[in-house]
């Protein structure tokens, strides 16, 4: 199973360790210019008042008027909270939906809409501008959708259109006429018609009617199916743009797709303060730079590596950034040592001052081989992998900013999420460190960076906690392992650039107030489209029970003596493996860094690695590997076994041998431990799932829902706030034709040490001891650790089986 194997190699070691006009703009962006790909964008005041007027004559085809009802149903639930009226004309017209903010009501009386008779677009002229009336608005939007110029009501014989026109052109002259009184009534009229439905003789007529009587705009629906909204509302605070974008997690045979709300407002406010007064942090803000990042991940619905970048290309684009660039990583087939990043542009006036504000996101997901770069950490300095996509993201940026003749006084919005947040961290600390971006002026305070569930990069003993280092935002799920590697642990003592702003977890805030808060997050998680559910509170502590025989799957038991608590189990894991099989840089570097990269880049890349995990079966293999190991050396045949098991595929277990070396060897010692992880492996998977930040963000985002304030826990983001001391069990097996035992090892002070007494058919347990004397004869050892200990486990023959002695 892939994410397993995710978990197992990287998770452990170091990094499993998405020009404004009146009202309705057909935008015209070079972002946006793909064949059949336009952007709708209108404004949408909070009292207006929108009708769309549907041709529900005999033409409209039963193809079409699914199109329609998915059309405004999807524009009701876009808009937010705007009202709506749905109206339609045949042979006369009539009023389907009331004006109402209620959008299962418009979705429930859309399922009944039917079709027949003539098209009298008058008539429903003249019932929208009575309906509008009604209302008081001082503002209304009217849509017609049709699939037909008017071929009946009233007439006008003399008008714009004549005989030569079309046969109905009398009925077009008198709607041209009112729709020319509706423009002087403020109301704002937008044609949406389905052009290829029209005979080829009147096609022409219909387009050039339909255009005329048209104030914001005409749109030929059957050239897009799928007509995208962008809603610019106007706010005391902001002018806000809202909208849909597309990100980089399959769902079905598409991409994902859910809300955005943007403001160039968001930059006015200098970012030097907001980790440390958090009214001055801004929701709302590092909502939209998770939206941004996940745009930035690679499509993987798209094959051609030239076009993956492109939903961060028409995001941007709806935003009005400008000259759009993703950087030669971004173009191709990752490599083990590559990075993705994209850029774009646009001019900002704050305070009368000019900037050009860029935008540079880090692909965070869909990097295949970069996996080998994750596990790269190097004997010294900063995170190998990481310090070198960080520089090349900056060499990617200063070519931008001289290809784009970009000067003066910038603004950089910098967004990364897992690998690109680490990347996007070291890039924040060499600028905030002194380093100079070409030809522009780039201050410390109009620097916003966000990176979301970021890996520790940095070394803890560089500055990385100074206070010029406020102007970051590490948002991290302590459930999350990524954001716990590369290792703090003694010899590797990894960190971050800045403090950590931490996502609400039961042990920080108590279980009361998690909860409510959680039931928000959910409500938002449930609107965002994801494979995954909300499981993390699911994770439970495992363990072995030997009093069950090993041929029942009951052998795996729940600890309830724990508390199940998911970040402390990571935290003890990570350190202990970082501690004990890693042992410093420059060991892993030496024996593991190689095989660790190949292993990486062919496994943890493969989106179709996806082989089951049986916990008990690995557990038989852990036996029979203790049993059979002579000298330290692993027999070759059980080790490629567990590669198996663990889901890696015949042909690449020698190619992860030292890695299964490893695992095979920490699991041997820590059972426990390596047992929770299997067993919980798509809940701690899960924790990592880019909608989960998205949800818990837009819970606390007043864009989305009324936030309760929540006290933003910001922490130094070391894993261990004190000393931690371990210490050794040694246990030596006396006996050992009638049995094995699993646990020893490294174990923190004061904790139980993992011990187990496993006899095999001929064999019984006499008993651990110390220094000579009995100390238990459970199975399972309860043994408190305080300093390092030399143990015997004692086997002896069965009773009858003496002659096997």
């Amino acid at each position: 199973m892939k994410t397993l194997l995710t978990l197992i190699f990287t998770g452990i070691l170091f990094f499993i360790s998405v020009t404004t006009t009146a009202a309705l703009d057909v935008v015209n962006n070079e972002l946006l210019d793909q064949k059949h790909e336009q952007v709708l964008k209108m404004k949408l005041a909070d009292d207006d008042l929108t009708i769309f007027l549907v041709d529900t004559s005999g033409n409209m085809k039963n193809a079409d008027k699914q199109m329609t009802i998915d059309l405004i149903t999807r524009f009701a639930q876009e808009s937010g909270q705007a009202k709506i009226a749905v109206m339609s004309y045949g042979n006369d017209s009539q009023i389907l939906v009331e004006p109402t903010t209620d959008r299962d009501l418009i979705r429930e009386k859309l399922a009944n809409l039917s079709t027949g008779g003539e098209s009298n677009l008058t008539a429903g002229l003249k019932a929208a501008e009575t309906l509008a009336k009604q209302q008081s608005n001082l503002k209304a939007n009217l849509f017609i959708i049709a699939d037909n110029a008017p071929t009946t009501g009233d007439t006008l014989k003399k008008g714009i259109y004549n005989s030569k026109d079309s046969h109905s052109y009398k009925y077009a002259n008198a709607a041209h006429e009112y729709a020319n009184k509706l423009k002087s009534s403020n109301i704002a009229i937008r044609a949406l018609v389905y052009l290829s439905r029209v005979p080829d003789s009147r096609r022409d007529h219909t387009q050039r009617f339909f255009e005329n009587i048209q104030t914001h705009g005409f749109f030929d629906l059957t050239l897009n199916h799928n007509l995208d909204f962008l809603f610019e509302h106007k706010r005391p605070d902001a002018t806000l743009l809202t909208g849909q974008f597309n990100y980089g997690v399959q769902i079905g045979n598409r991409d994902g797709q859910t809300q955005f709300h943007y403001s160039d407002d968001y930059f006015k406010e200098p970012r030097g303060t907001y980790q440390n007064d958090s009214s001055t942090y801004n929701p709302s803000l590092a909502t939209m730079s998770l939206n941004l990042e996940l745009s930035a991940w690679a499509s993987p619905t798209k094959n051609d590596y030239l076009v993956k970048s492109d939903n961060a290309k028409k995001l941007l684009g709806k935003l009005g950034f400008e000259h759009f660039e993703a950087n030669d990583g971004f173009k191709v087939k990752p490599t083990k040592d590559s990075i993705g990043a994209v850029a774009a542009e646009k001019k900002l006036t704050i305070d009368k001052e000019d900037y050009t504000l860029i935008a540079l996101a880090i692909r965070g997901g869909g990097y295949e081989a970069e996996w080998a770069s994750n596990v790269t950490m190097g004997k010294t300095g900063q995170h190998q992998g990481f310090e070198k996509a960080s520089q090349d993201v900056l060499d990617f940026l200063d070519t931008y900013i001289k290809k784009n003749k970009i000067k003066g006084k910038v603004k950089l919005w910098l967004t990364g999420y897992s690998r690109g947040a680490a990347t996007a961290n070291l890039i924040v600390g060499e600028l905030n460190n002194g380093r100079k971006l070409p030809q522009v002026t780039l201050a410390s305070s109009d620097l916003y960076a966000f990176c979301f569930e970021p890996p520790a990069g940095a070394l803890e003993n560089s500055g990385v906690k100074d206070a010029k280092h406020n102007n970051i935002v590490n948002i991290v799920n302590l459930n999350d392992v990524v954001t716990k590697v590369a290792p703090n642990a003694s010899k590797f003592e990894f960190s971050r650039y800045g403090d950590d702003t931490e996502l609400p977890t039961k042990e920080k805030i108590g279980n009361s107030r998690y909860y409510l808060l959680r039931d928000r997050m959910l409500r938002e998680l449930e609107k965002i489209e994801t494979q995954k559910g909300y499981i993390i509170d699911d994770f439970k502590w495992k363990k072995i029970g030997l009093n069950i025989n090993l041929s029942s799957i009951k052998f795996i038991v729940t600890d309830n003596n724990r508390k199940h608590i998911l970040n402390e189990y990571l935290e003890k894991i990570i350190e202990t493996f970082a501690i004990e099989e890693l042992l410093n840089r420059d060991y892993y570097v030496t024996n593991h860094q190689n095989s660790m990269r190949e292993m990486a880049a062919a496994l943890l890349g493969d989106s179709d690695n996806k082989n089951d995990v049986k916990i008990l079966e690995i557990i038989k293999i852990l036996v029979d590997l203790k049993a059979t190991t002579e000298g330290g050396v692993f027999d070759r045949l059980l080790l490629e076994k567990l590669g198996i098991s663990l889901g890696i595929d015949k042909d690449n277990t020698e190619l992860s041998s030292t890695a299964l070396e490893l695992i095979g060897e920490f699991m041997i010692k820590h059972p426990n431990l390596g047992i929770t992880l299997l067993a919980n492996g798509n809940i701690i998977n899960s924790a990592h799932q880019p909608e989960l930040c998205l949800a818990w963000l837009r819970s606390q985002d007043k864009n989305y829902t009324d936030p309760i304030p929540i006290v933003q826990n910001r922490t130094h983001n070391k894993n261990t706030s004190e000393k931690k001391t371990y210490y050794k069990t040694n246990v030596k097996v006396e006996g050992e034709k009638f049995g094995t035992i699993l646990g020893g090892g490294l174990t923190l002070e004061n904790d139980k040490a993992e011990l187990y007494a496993i006899p095999n058919e001929k064999g019984q347990f006499d008993g651990w001891y110390k220094d000579g004397v009995l100390i238990s004869k459970e199975l399972e050892c309860d043994y408190t650790v305080i300093a390092e200990s030399n143990l015997v486990a004692k086997f002896s023959a069965k009773n009858g089986a003496e002659n096997e002695k």
